[in-house]
């Protein structure tokens, strides 16, 4: 299944719906890493000189991009769950890496983990770096705003306004190379509801 670390195609949400006994739903803990954006990618455009994942892929091809860019962002994310499962002494951590749904828009791949925060979800751990990914960030706004505690990779809890100045930050960081940052910035607004 998708939480042990093996894919997992093109399942709802009760992929990783654990049960206690007698059948009812437990809630799980979320493990966040970078996936296809964050600081792995801005660094390979650093070093190549380019401004997007599609002009690296271009360059370089899909397989050096799945290979050097989403292997190790996937190994990354299930590590970082196995140490929440470890540290936390539960089994029920997912995390969204070895999850894929072929066909889906990104759309229909945010609304579904929103479902799954808003459904399933108890709280949310963010590995380092977050603030510069966009799929992070948005999680970090979807968990704000329905309520579910997050936490830092060092299980320091974080607050909405915390989160603010983490992603202006990365967003003033990423501004100054160039990078596409509306996602981030997307993320930090629907954030400012909370602070506010």
């Amino acid at each position: 299944g998708g939480a042990a670390g093996g894919q997992t195609r093109g399942r709802g949400p009760g992929v990783w719906q654990s049960r206690a006994r007698g059948g009812t739903p437990q809630a799980a803990v979320e493990a966040r890493n970078e996936l296809p954006s964050g600081n792995r990618l801005n660094e390979q455009l650093r070093g190549h000189k380019l401004k997007t994942a599609a002009e690296l892929k271009e360059r370089f091809g899909a397989d050096w991009y799945l290979e050097h860019l989403w292997k190790p962002n996937v190994r990354g994310a299930c590590a970082f769950a196995q140490t929440l499962r470890t540290s936390l002494e539960r089994s029920e951590v997912i995390t969204p890496a070895p999850f894929t749904a072929p066909g889906w828009s990104q759309h229909e791949y945010l609304a579904f983990w929103e479902t799954l925060l808003r459904t399933r979800i108890e709280s949310v751990w963010l590995n380092d770096a977050w603030q510069f990914s966009n799929g992070c960030t948005f999680e970090f706004a979807v968990a704000q705003d329905a309520g579910i505690p997050t936490f830092d990779a060092r299980g320091v809890r974080l607050t909405a306004g915390q989160g603010v100045a983490l992603i202006d930050a990365a967003i003033a960081s990423l501004d100054q190379d160039g990078f596409d940052t509306v996602k981030l910035r997307e993320s930090r607004d629907r954030l400012m509801t909370r602070v506010a």
